[in-house]
């Protein structure tokens, strides 16, 4: 009994952390007080992420290089000649973290904010 407490426990764990789905929040760039809208699509399978990002629904570009490690994602979205790098942090049906990416000769970041909307 015991043990199947323990894989139930596991499972729904598991399950918790699963990034796959729509999400919409922020993005504040550090050199402004102004949030940006930000989107999300994503898919999850097992440690592989795969999707979307951009600003909204209709602007979206393809993640690539996407991965999930306990809770942790990673991955890059390619804009022209450079790419934005994602490193997150999911909390349930929260996700934030920082973005990078250099350009012009100058490193540029930006805080994400966004949350689950199915």
């Amino acid at each position: 009994m015991k043990h199947l407490l323990l894989i139930a426990l596991a499972a729904a764990a598991l399950q918790a952390t699963d990034a796959t789905g729509t999400w919409s929040g922020t993005l504040t760039p550090s050199d402004s007080t102004e949030p940006r809208p930000a989107h999300l699509v994503l898919k999850q399978d097992g440690d592989k992420l795969t999707g979307t990002a951009g600003p909204d629904a209709g602007n979206q570009r393809p993640i690539q290089n996407g991965k999930v490690e306990e809770g942790n994602l990673s991955f890059e979205v390619p804009t022209g000649d450079t790419a934005m790098k994602f490193k997150l942090k999911q909390n349930g049906d929260e996700i934030s973290g920082d973005i990078t990416r250099e350009r012009d000769g100058r490193a540029e970041t930006a805080r994400l904010v966004v949350k689950r909307t199915n």
